[in-house]
């Protein structure tokens, strides 16, 4: 019997071409899903070889085919892709977000093979399996939870005497109706089962990180969380020598020394997560990794030893700052211990995302401005990337259990269930109709709180951190936050009009807004605040930088030969602007890291921005002789730049001269400050 297995999409949500060809979302779309390939896994030791379908990677080659006027025709063009594996099993993977896809391809597969088999699994098909069931004909199957060891027995039963009451986890249709046999056991040997198939799909090659599983299983129970009706709450970790041995099997085969190691709790066990480092430091290997912690099961002592032995970026789910809504979330972290935790991390040299949510409906706008608190460390901590979501309501959690009559469909209710600028009608009209299948994209009223503006300052604060991390810190010193934003908001529908969400999530992601709000920041509070005034100042040059365009015509001469001269004629690199400043802007910069009140130390220094790969203006200090020679060459011919190098290396014989002129315009090319061209005409 054949399986043909169909990822769960993560990109599907992004549909103009401006999204799709973003850095965020080509970069989600090589994230390798690892329960997908752990399936394959265990199929090919029954002795089938599965096809593997990666539908994020085909959902770009669509996109870049047909343009975004046809985007919603990728369910039928997926589907006809699929079938061609001529399959009797199709498999889908699920996820929340992407739920209302899956199902639409599920069902254009099972129009064009209706006699093949739909099952399905993952966490959105496990929480809502009943009523997928019964609301749909053309599935077949849900196979709920880890599916490792029950996949085998519904396959044999599929070959077999089909008495799928035999099968542990499965929910299917029969005369009778809906069935749903009792929850299979949870694997407790983690280390008993196959490693990933990463080799049916390209996911590895050329990557620079692998996603290894570490465990499974959380022993907490947040009001808002899905993993305990999926992976249950026994903690599970896999031993030390399977996951290096997997590590190696990785590197050998795929050149990769970086892994992220997948479990919400890894840092639970703090003995076992002892045992994992000493591991990894006897190994010799030098891998380095990443995980997930919560701020209260580690401490410094525990993250010194994580960094030595390789970790060098930590995911925290913090999600409130106020007390008082971790108490009723069941979350019950300290707030001041994970500000702690993450200057501690920032010390150590540990990447760190802050998680946060908002939009609880007990939650009242001092509980937000307590969460803010966090979000502000974390934005001061220059290895942290805060973000805040707007609370989904999960299937299964006690959250949708208790507000399950009061969901409210509203555009873009939750970023946690849909990022993207718009939206599939075809999608929606699935949601509509079936609000206890998808309740990710309603939202449950906030009674204290208004939605419109906890959206609107979940866009705000991406932006403003994205794009001015140490402008915004430094507005924070003077300025309360919430009352910022207030005003900002003010200005903007002042100047560009009143805008629905969607046109609210295009303008924050265009450079219209970051130009909008520099202006704002400069007329508003600039003139009070001298800080915020040469923030901005700096800010402006990297815009200015971003901005400058590629090409003899538009670029700058550097040093030009004069008649007769040699007519190799050279131009400032695109994206370098010199910046001059009469202050310390590290100093400044570790002030407003340390939350200390920030002020302009006198200390003449020197900057110049510079363009990187990815076409975002970054701002380097540069010694003075680089910035005087840089402007003594865009302002002057090649023999102004001799008689600069002349007075600053205290030479005077003219061969001595040429020779470090052109030894200084050669290291200039070297280093790509400057560009070189040969004249024609």
């Amino acid at each position: 019997m054949h399986f043909a297995l169909v990822t769960a999409p993560t990109v599907t949500e992004f549909r103009t071409r401006e999204e799709i060809a973003s850095r965020a979302v080509q970069q989600a779309a090589l994230q390798p899903q690892l329960g997908i390939l752990s399936v394959a896994a265990v199929l090919e030791a029954e002795g089938d070889c599965p096809h593997v379908f990666d539908v994020n990677a085909e959902y770009l080659r669509f996109a870049a085919d047909v343009g975004a006027d046809r985007i919603d025709d990728f369910a039928h063009h997926l589907a006809s892709t699929v079938v061609r594996a001529n399959a009797d099993v199709y498999g889908f993977s699920s996820i929340c977000s992407t739920f209302p896809l899956s199902l639409r391809v599920a069902r254009a597969v099972k129009e064009i093979r209706p006699y093949a088999t739909i099952l399905f699994g993952g966490p959105q098909a496990s929480v809502v399996d009943e009523k997928v069931v019964a609301s749909f004909p053309f599935v077949d199957f849900i196979l709920r939870g880890e599916a490792e060891k029950s996949l085998p027995i519904l396959l044999r039963e599929l070959q077999g005497d089909y008495e799928f009451s035999q099968v542990p986890g499965l929910t299917f249709r029969d005369r009778q109706g809906v069935r749903r046999t009792p929850n299979a056991p949870v694997i407790e040997d983690l280390d008993s089962l196959p490693s990933p198939s990463y080799h049916l799909s390209s996911y590895l090659h050329g990557a620079k990180s692998a996603s290894i599983e570490l465990g499974r299983g959380c022993p907490f129970s947040c009001t808002f969380c899905s993993t305990n009706d999926f992976f249950r709450r026994r903690f599970r970790l896999r031993s030390p020598d399977r996951v290096l041995t997997e590590m190696r099997s990785i590197a050998t085969t795929y050149g990769i020394r970086h892994f992220e190691l997948v479990h919400d709790m890894f840092t639970v066990d703090r003995k076992r997560v002892v045992a994992f480092c000493e591991a990894m430091q006897a190994s010799g290997e030098d891998f380095t990794w990443d995980c997930s912690a919560r701020t209260d099961c580690i401490d410094k002592e525990l993250l010194e030893q994580m960094s030595a032995s390789g970790c060098r970026g930590l995911f925290f789910g913090i999600e409130s700052g106020s007390v008082r809504m971790q108490r009723i979330i069941d979350k019950d972290l300290d707030p001041a211990r994970a500000e702690e935790m993450l200057r501690v991390c920032e010390h150590l040299g540990i990447r760190t995302t802050a998680s946060l949510i908002t939009g609880f409906p007990e939650e009242e706008w001092s509980d937000v401005q307590d969460t803010l608190k966090i979000y502000m460390q974390s934005a001061r901590c220059s290895l942290s990337h805060p973000q805040i979501n707007l609370l989904a309501p999960l299937a299964g959690t006690p959250l949708y259990t208790n507000h399950a009559e009061e969901l409210v469909l509203e555009d873009h209710c939750s970023d946690m269930s849909h990022q993207g600028l718009g939206s599939s009608e075809q999608d929606l009209e699935l949601i509509r109709n079936y609000p206890h299948i998808f309740p990710n994209f309603y939202m449950i009223p906030t009674p204290s709180l208004d939605r419109e503006t906890l959206f609107e300052l979940r866009e705000f604060l991406g932006m403003a951190v994205e794009h001015f991390r140490w402008l915004l810190c430094a507005i924070a010193q003077v300025e309360d936050v919430l009352k910022f934003r207030e005003s900002w908001q003010a200005w903007s529908v002042l100047h560009r009009g009143p805008m629905t969400k969607s046109d609210l999530r295009r303008y924050y992601a265009s450079e219209i807004c970051r130009s909008d709000f520099l202006e704002f920041v400069r007329t508003s509070i600039a003139d009070r605040n001298d800080v915020v005034m040469t923030l901005v100042q700096v800010q402006q040059a990297l815009n200015l930088s971003s901005a400058t365009e590629i090409g003899p015509d538009a670029a700058t001469p550097f040093a030009s030969p004069s008649a007769g001269e040699d007519p190799e004629v050279a131009y400032l690199a695109p994206g370098v602007t010199l910046v001059d400043l009469g202050f310390d802007l590290a100093a400044l910069i570790q002030s407003l890291m340390e939350g200390s009140s920030s002020h302009l130390e006198s200390n003449r220094s020197y900057y110049a921005t510079r363009t990187n790969s990815g076409g975002r203006a970054t701002l380097v200090q540069i010694s003075p002789f680089l910035s005087d020679a840089l402007r003594v060459g865009i302002a002057g011919s090649h023999v102004d730049l001799q008689r600069y190098v002349a007075r600053a290396f205290e030479i005077s014989d003219e061969e001595a001269i040429e020779g470090a002129t052109l030894a200084l315009k050669s290291s200039l090319l070297e280093d790509r400050w400057i560009v070189a061209s040969t004249a024609t005409g």
